[in-house]
């Protein structure tokens, strides 16, 4: 079901052929989300705050705090969640203190800017929890079949044409979700607070999709919830690169009918050609 919340309908000016006309335009929402905890010592911290698109709000407060290892899976599970407007809190149970350390150095984060601050590679290795072994290869033809399903299925970016998107799918292919955002940070965290809270369906997931660039920060969201494979339609940065070569993540970037680039761990795309 569409959701109007999501977009709003304007009147703008279109310049074409040497005319100016009226026409009717659809532009994606940006507001902030403040996103806050209830501490066990009855202390209240904000967090963070995010400059999202309305409308899943508690996927993204559970897949932030997941990706940016405030909260594990249980704990955020165990936790009760306050929705109001702009505004998400947690209230923690007794025997639940997060680390929050580093989040207080980062406390607003735009639609664009990512995660600041974590400066090395080996940083951000010590936050990346370990995660059950699943089989996570490949067909090769399937990655463009990948890409273009997601395409075909980004209903606000068709809409809009303002917002990212990230899809989780398994190893048939199959896309699991997907979610969109103005920040594309949000739209992973979106995806992975939307499935990894079901065992039945994480455990399908081995790889995500995303819409534009792999940047540093969306590989470190992919080896915090067990991701194996990514696939970027854009470029990716240096840094990525190197950071899905020491969480051993497979990253792919610009896929095309033509073909793509595989930057690290190539085994587990399964070719007939050698």
């Amino acid at each position: 079901m569409e959701d109007k919340t999501q977009y709003h309908k304007i009147i703008s000016r279109r310049f074409s052929k040497n005319k100016i006309k009226l026409q009717t335009d659809f532009v994606a929402v940006e507001s902030p989300l403040e996103i806050s905890l209830s501490l066990p010592d009855g202390t209240f911290e904000v967090v963070n705050i995010l400059m999202r698109t309305p409308g899943d709000d508690k996927k993204l407060c559970y897949g932030f705090l997941l990706t940016e290892g405030v909260l594990g899976i249980n704990e955020i599970k165990n936790s009760k969640c306050i929705i109001s407007e702009n505004k998400i809190n947690l209230e923690l149970n007794s025997n639940i203190m997060p680390d929050i350390s580093n989040l207080k150095r980062n406390f607003i984060a735009n639609s664009s800017c990512g995660i600041c601050g974590k400066s090395t590679i080996d940083e951000i290795l010590k936050k990346i929890p370990c995660h059950k072994s699943i089989e996570s290869n490949i067909s090769a033809n399937l990655i463009q079949k990948i890409c273009d399903s997601m395409k075909d299925d980004q209903k606000l970016f068709l809409k809009t044409g303002g917002v990212h998107a990230i899809g989780l799918f398994t190893k048939t292919s199959e896309i699991i979700c997907i979610e969109e955002d103005v920040g594309r940070h949000n739209a992973f965290d979106k995806a992975i607070g939307n499935v990894y809270f079901d065992e039945k369906i994480s455990g399908q997931v081995i790889g995500a999709c995303l819409s534009g660039r792999a940047s540093y920060e969306m590989v470190q969201k992919a080896a915090m919830a067990g991701i194996n494979i990514m696939i970027s339609i854009g470029a990716p940065t240096s840094l990525a690169i190197d950071l899905a070569v020491a969480c051993s993540i497979t990253l792919v970037g610009f896929v095309s009918g033509k073909g793509y680039n595989i930057y690290s761990c190539e085994q587990r795309i399964l070719s007939t050609i050698n």
